[in-house]
């Protein structure tokens, strides 16, 4: 079973730390795991109006099981209204859970797929 991370990234900036001239930040927080998609895009929605509280969100601004092109809508962001500089991406992901040997000796395997490719390549040109 494929479990769903749902979280929720913000974006903004503040004051240079120390000698870092850096002033954009980042910060992801964890809302739950969830065994189903339903479950996740239902908290998801709830957690949605929690953000209207202090963002704009249209009524249509929802995570969906099945959206405009039979896929799950599983992103929402306030990237497209004024947001005096605060950015939010909440997400729903799929979380793979898979042997580690097994997916690094894919990793190597699909290199030399991608080598072997990239020279029959060469020879034909």
């Amino acid at each position: 079973m494929q479990k769903k991370l749902l979280e929720i990234e913000f974006r903004y900036h503040d004051r240079p730390i120390g000698s870092c001239p850096a002033t954009t930040r980042s910060e992801t927080i964890t809302i739950d795991i969830f065994d189903t998609l339903e479950e996740a895009v239902k908290v998801g929605n709830e957690t949605l109006k929690v953000l209207s509280e202090h963002f704009q969100v249209r009524a249509d601004d929802r995570f969906k099981v099945k959206g405009l092109f039979g896929t799950p809508d599983r992103l929402v962001t306030n990237c497209c209204y004024p947001t005096k500089g605060i950015a939010y991406f909440a997400r729903i992901t799929p979380l793979k859970f898979n042997d580690l040997s097994e997916t690094i000796a894919e990793t190597f395997k699909a290199y030399d797929r991608y080598r072997q490719c990239r020279h029959e390549q060469e020879n034909d040109e």
